[in-house]
């Protein structure tokens, strides 16, 4: 058993680790050794196993990040502490504006780069409600309260054999508190040297503890004002500037839709935001500056609740539960909307078609700045209930049992405004009533009120809701079979079952593929259940070997409306793992774990409608069968919008995949440990879509024109120009990723005062993908957006009352990747590094004040593309756009 002393000296360690957001404690294993007569320790439950145990560490690698690492970071949300993890090496997804279905408010987690929906996150180990935005395939890590996190566990290892589907790169369990009594409140307020950005949050959390169990209850409010994209883009020359759109209120043409563009630049000096790139003819394009207009990060503002509590029915039952709610609110505002789902064209019959030009039509390149931006309000609404029993009983050496019901909630609205209905624009434009090129000549303001009405007839305010509802059942029941000296088994059984109701709904316009500037068209209405058995052993050998063994089955059901009737899949899988732990010597631990995880398809990848857009292709099949078109716009290398379907694919099958680990733990002296792991994953039968351009691709390899008529619609006259293509989702793609996970542990106690120190770091080693079964496999590892190494060092210093901490986040260079990905427009990306520090007070009074500095150099993101930035397609989840933020902390505690 665990000495009381030293399971105390590390967690004193790990309160002192100012982990940053990400300089994470793994579970100390400094405290392995017993003392003769040494007072029992309390078994607890450890993330990658059921089984509660004594031992802090297992055949996994577990990372833990306290909460005392938490207020230590100066990370606003549970997202942003996240995100700065080192396996987080190519960062996750953090809501930005401009993103349609809710994905503005949400926030996700990326392990080893696999994706959002290969990383399962788990509440108190229980799974957490999925979003909209990703089908449910994701969690919103945003939506937790930070006060009521008392730790975060990742498990950097599969876990589908323990938790089930989806925890292909790992698993993220936040775990709450449990114990508190009195009061405590506590007001943040922070400020980036950037305009906007100011962030503040009221937390108050009270709780009762009698002899009879407890309750905690938290309420939480936080906002955050936004941040433009004018403030962050910087201001080039127009040449390179890269914030400007061919789509200007100022309206740009094509005769007959090929060659030079034509645009009345006499317009351009008096409408906002747009800037003359034409000569003195009028040849070329007044272009929109849309950057100046939009916001990067939206406005937020989220409300939170939360309760726990835990009552003592009998000697040996419990009942226990939790509820939670939040509301999260953004305002997103992104340009002005280009009318640009299909096609604008003007007639040459038409009394305001443009003086001088020739051909028997224009095609239109527009915007709806007349009538304002697009801003989009969304709201999500998210409920998690759980309440269950706990007991034990005195059979055999003792079982521990637990029935619970689990009842999840997540509601996205979002309201979209100034968007256009295409349908009724073009029917204004053919009435011949808007001078749309102001042929007449009027005053810019005079020609602009009729630009306004006009856009008015067409305005169009899009709607989506989004719901995922989830109830589950589970019990499970833990026991030791053996136990006698050196052998020890302890094993766990239990079963699951979940059913889903998940929908998607856009307005019926936004859905037919009507409109302008929104998203939608992707509707859904499926239903899933899920149920699961599981069993894990855990058995203890001499010579220190422990042996842990899972498998788990789990079989999803699940049907969705797909147009034209009910579609039914059902996917199911065994999985096994196998971990090994062996201590050679008090301390070292030495550990290694193989295997399977599977994902089954989610409800939108298989049954979201068929949602209509206007991607631009190169019909290559048929411009090579009828040469001589080099000069039409659907042969020339610009290449033409073609009508494109996409939708679910009722025919995909599970991803599966396969994660071994290897590693070990050595506590070198008392106060230092050294861990070292090394990771391999194969992801197969990935689900990705496929692209318009692929799909030609495929064409021309099974025989060139019209060999792929069932995704390529083509006109009925000898084999013609594409009149309509369809894409959807396939299994096919496979994915590998290697690399080594480093961390390294210090504490040194003087009179003057306490030191400690971590680092972490994660280097990848590969990560192949492969599009195809028999395609080339290509390793990003290194280039632009896959940094190979990700790493943080925090050192703290603290003394009676008084802590202090500094933080150095790590992002390695990468290449361009121009050569291997053939193209000549991206940057190198140098080596960045950010400073974090942190200075807190606890006064007599219980009172405690921090303040902090973010990122205290001012570091800037670095430029992703030569010659010019832009920031929306840049990695934003990587790296700090804000600049220098300060941040001031108040608690108190009654």
């Amino acid at each position: 058993m665990y000495n009381n002393s030293k399971v105390a000296k590390a967690i004193r360690l790990a309160m002192m680790f100012g982990a940053g957001a990400a300089a994470a404690i793994s579970a100390p294993t400094f405290a392995a050794a017993a003392d003769e007569g040494a007072e029992e320790i309390e078994k607890i439950e450890v993330t990658g196993s059921r089984i509660k145990q004594v031992d802090l560490e297992n055949s996994s690698p577990v990372t833990i990040i306290t909460a005392a690492d938490i207020s230590l970071s100066g990370s606003p949300t549970v997202a942003d502490v996240l995100n700065n993890l080192s396996a987080n090496a190519f960062g996750s997804w953090t809501g930005v504006s401009g993103y349609g279905a809710g994905a503005a408010a949400s926030s996700g987690i990326n392990l080893r780069g696999l994706g959002s929906d290969a990383t399962l996150v788990l509440l108190d180990g229980r799974r957490m409600p999925g979003t909209s935005s990703s089908s449910g395939s994701s969690a919103d890590t945003s939506l937790i309260p930070m006060s009521i996190v008392e730790r975060i566990e990742i498990l950097r290892d599969g876990a589908s054999a323990v938790y089930g589907s989806a925890a292909v790169a790992g698993v993220i369990n936040i775990i709450t508190k449990k114990d508190f009594d009195g009061v405590h409140a506590k007001y943040e307020f922070s400020s980036p040297k950037i305009d906007g950005g100011e962030s503040q949050s009221f937390t108050l959390t009270t709780g009762f503890t009698s002899d009879k169990g407890n309750i905690i209850f938290t309420y939480e409010h936080s906002e955050a004002d936004a941040v433009w994209d004018r403030d962050l883009w910087p201001v080039y020359d127009k040449d390179v500037y890269s914030g400007y759109s061919t789509y200007s209120p100022v309206v740009n043409y094509k005769v007959d839709g090929t060659g030079d563009y034509y645009s009345n630049s006499a317009l351009c000096a008096d409408a906002p935001n747009v800037m003359d790139f034409t000569d003195g003819a009028n040849n070329g394009r007044c272009k929109y500056n849309y950057g100046a207009v939009t916001k990067f990060y939206p406005d937020k503002e989220k409300n939170s609740i939360f309760t726990q509590f835990n009552y003592e029915l009998t000697d040996d039952i419990n009942f226990v539960g939790r509820a939670m709610a939040s509301i999260n609110e953004t305002d997103s505002r992104y340009a002005a909307t280009p009318v640009s789902t299909g096609p604008i064209y003007m007639q040459a019959d038409n009394p305001m078609y443009p003086t001088g030009a020739a051909g028997t039509e224009v095609r239109l390149y527009t915007r709806a700045a007349p009538i304002g931006a697009r801003d989009t309000k969304t709201e999500v609404v998210t409920s998690d209930v759980v309440f269950g029993f706990e007991g034990a009983a005195d059979i055999g050496l003792g079982i521990d049992w637990e029935v619970n019901y689990q009842n999840s909630l997540s509601i996205t609205n979002s309201f979209g405004q100034n968007l256009v209905n295409d349908v009724a624009f073009q029917a204004q434009l053919d009435s011949g009533n808007y001078d749309i090129f102001n042929n007449a000549g009027k005053s810019f303001d005079a020609w602009d009120a009729d630009m306004k009405d006009m856009y008015q007839q067409a305005n169009h305010t899009g709607t989506y809701q989004g719901r995922y509802a989830s109830q589950q059942v589970d019990g499970l029941i833990a026991t030791t079979f053996i136990d006698e000296g050196d052998y020890i088994l302890a094993g766990v059984v239990g079963v699951e079952y979940e059913k889903i109701d998940f929908s998607q709904k856009s307005d019926p316009e936004s859905a037919n593929g009507f409109v302008s500037g929104g998203s939608g068209g992707d509707d859904v209405n499926a239903t899933r259940n899920r149920t699961a058995a599981y069993i894990e052993l855990q058995m203890a050998l001499p010579m220190n070997f422990d042996i842990s063994l899972a498998g788990r089955y789990e079989k999803y059901e699940q049907e969705g409306d797909v147009g034209r009737g009910i579609s039914k899949s059902t996917f199911d899988k065994v999985v096994p793992k196998i971990g090994l732990t062996w201590r050679p010597m008090e301390d070292l631990l030495l550990r290694s774990s193989w295997g399977q995880s599977f994902r089954a398809p989610n409800m939108g990848e298989m049954f979201q409608s068929d949602a209509l857009s206007f991607p631009t292709v190169r019909d290559t099949a048929w411009c090579d069968a009828n040469p001589g078109q080099d000069e039409s716009g659907y042969c020339s290398n610009a290449g033409e919008q073609v009508a494109t379907w996409f939708g679910g694919n009722e025919n995909l099958t599970e991803e599966t995949g396969d994660s071994f680990t290897i590693g070990g733990v050595w506590d070198v002296l008392d106060n230092l440990s050294v861990e070292v792991t090394y990771y391999a994953i194969n992801y197969n039968n990935k689900i990705d879509s496929v692209s318009n351009t692929e799909i030609l691709r495929i064409e021309q390899e099974n025989g060139g024109l019209g060999q792929y008529s069932s995704n390529i619609n083509r006109g009925p006259t000898n084999v013609g120009k594409i009149e309509d293509m369809k894409t959807t989702y396939i299994n096919k793609s496979s994915l590998s990723t290697d690399g080594l996970d480093f961390a390294l542990r210090y504490m040194h106690e003087t009179s003057f005062g306490d030191f400690a120190a971590t680092w972490n770091a994660s280097y990848v080693m590969s990560f192949e993908e492969k599009a195809e079964a028999d395609s080339k496999p290509f390793d990003s590892a290194g280039l632009q957006d896959f940094p190979d190494l990700k790493s943080d060092l925090t050192i703290g210093y603290s003394y009676e009352d008084f802590t202090a901490t500094w933080t150095t986040f790590y992002i390695a260079a990468q290449d361009s990747g121009n050569e291997e990905w053939g193209v000549d427009y991206l940057a190198d990306i140098p080596t960045y590094i950010k400073h974090n520090i942190q200075f807190a007070y606890t006064a007599p009074t219980r009172t405690r004040l921090t303040l902090g500095i973010n990122n205290l150099t001012d570091e800037e993101a670095p430029s992703f593309y030569d010659g010019f930035r832009d920031y929306r397609d840049a990695s934003w989840s990587l790296y700090d756009l804000t600049g220098r933020t300060v941040y001031f902390r108040i608690e108190q505690s009654f």
